[in-house]
């Protein structure tokens, strides 16, 4: 029998925008405190204003990265980071220090190039075409019914 070594990856990218995410959202919290509190109060149906639509640029950014860093911790932990989501979020980060060069969208762009770093790591752990050996033996095994 053989043993098999544990591979655990170190995820960095995921974990860095879960972090820019999670301040973005309790500035987003702290800023807007009284708008949300009021229209909650009022009732939250319907009550768009100017001072929530901050608030909820805000939230809902902040919360859709939440989630977009807990998949991407998942991809880099398993050691697949596709180049779409690296790129994708490097291109997010480049249009926002575009759009506002000193604003949080800095540190967007270091995850985004931490994603970046991680998907060519991953590119190159995998080969493009399996070793002759390793699909014969899979093959043999099979043939035999051992696993």
């Amino acid at each position: 029998m053989t043993r098999q070594r544990i591979d655990k990856r170190r995820a960095i990218a995921g974990p860095a925008l879960i972090i820019v995410c999670a301040l973005h959202t309790a500035v987003g919290v702290i800023a807007s405190a009284p708008a949300v509190g009021e229209a909650l109060a009022e009732g939250w149906y319907g009550a768009m204003t100017s001072e929530l639509e901050v608030a909820l640029w805000f939230l809902m950014t902040g919360f859709f990265g939440l989630v977009a860093g807990l998949a991407m911790t998942a991809l880099e932990r398993a050691g697949r980071m596709p180049w779409p989501v690296s790129i994708a979020l490097l291109t997010i980060a480049l249009i926002g220090v575009g759009a506002a060069p000193v604003s949080g969208f800095l540190f967007v762009l270091v995850a985004a190039v931490i994603a970046v770093v991680q998907s060519v790591r991953a590119h190159r752990r995998r080969p493009s075409v399996p070793e002759e050996g390793a699909v014969l033996e899979h093959s043999a095994r099979s043939a035999t019914g051992r696993a």
